[in-house]
Parts: structure tokens; C-alpha cells; sequence
């Protein structure tokens, strides 16, 4: 089996090319401050192939605080949403590739508003969807 899949840190890479400060995939970094993080959510194999690969969809989820500002929490998700769907998500260490080219998880809405935390800051994310191939 390859390594760990590295989906996270090739998107945080793209973040900070495109001036995202990304602050790691915890959330609880967050915890009483503003910032930014990206995490995979859980992945989710959509097929098994005769050679043991498996394809498989990843979300990337951007989760942006703010205190004083929902718009620039906002606008955050969604440059990071556009930002990672035209990077090249294509794993650095070999253990996955691409499928296709990531795409918003959401058609509907790209950002979406999670919760004022307990701290009253706004909470916002985006989601992006990257089709993977794992050996």
C-alpha cells in the first residue's frame, strides 16, 4: 500500500499559493481566534476495481471564522473553493491519483454558513469534491 493519501496538505499548498493562510485541518485551532483550515471529511469509495484500486471521493472542506466580519469569512470559503478546483490536487508522494479535476461538492451553494460560535464568530465553509484513484 502506497503512503498516506497527502489530499490535505497538497490543498493547503494551493491555499497559500493563492494567499490563503490556512492554519492546518484542525478545527479546534480555531478555537477563539479568526483564521482558516481545510480538512478531509470522511472519504467515501465509489468503486473497487479487479486490480484492488479503488476510486475514490474525497471532500475538502475550507472552513473560514471571523469576529467583526461574515462578508470576509464568506469571501475566504469561496476565493478557496475557486482556488482549489484550478489547482493541481495530484499527490506528491505517489499514494492516489487524480480522477478529475476537483468541482464545488455543492451545486447549489458553494458557501454556506455554519453557526455563530460560541465565541461570535461567524463560521463559514465550502466544500470541493476530488475524485481520487487509490492503489
Amino acid at each position: 500500500m502506497a503512503d498516506a493519501i497527502d489530499i490535505v496538505d497538497r490543498a493547503a499548498g494551493a491555499l497559500a499559493a493563492a494567499g490563503i493562510e490556512v492554519l492546518g485541518r484542525r478545527i479546534d485551532r480555531l478555537t477563539g481566534k479568526d483564521g482558516t483550515v481545510v480538512r478531509m471529511m470522511p472519504p467515501r469509495t465509489v468503486a473497487t476495481y479487479f486490480d484492488g484500486s479503488r476510486r475514490i471521493d474525497c471532500t475538502l472542506q475550507v472552513i473560514s471564522k471571523r469576529l467583526e466580519d461574515a462578508g470576509a469569512a464568506m469571501d475566504e470559503c469561496d476565493r478557496a473553493a475557486d482556488a482549489l478546483c484550478a489547482a493541481d490536487l495530484s499527490s506528491a508522494n505517489g499514494s492516489y491519483e487524480l480522477a478529475d479535476a476537483a468541482e464545488p461538492a455543492e451545486r447549489d451553494s458553494d458557501v454556506e454558513e455554519l453557526a455563530v460560535g460560541t465565541d461570535r464568530r461567524h463560521v463559514w465553509a465550502a466544500r470541493v469534491l476530488v475524485r481520487i484513484i487509490r492503489y
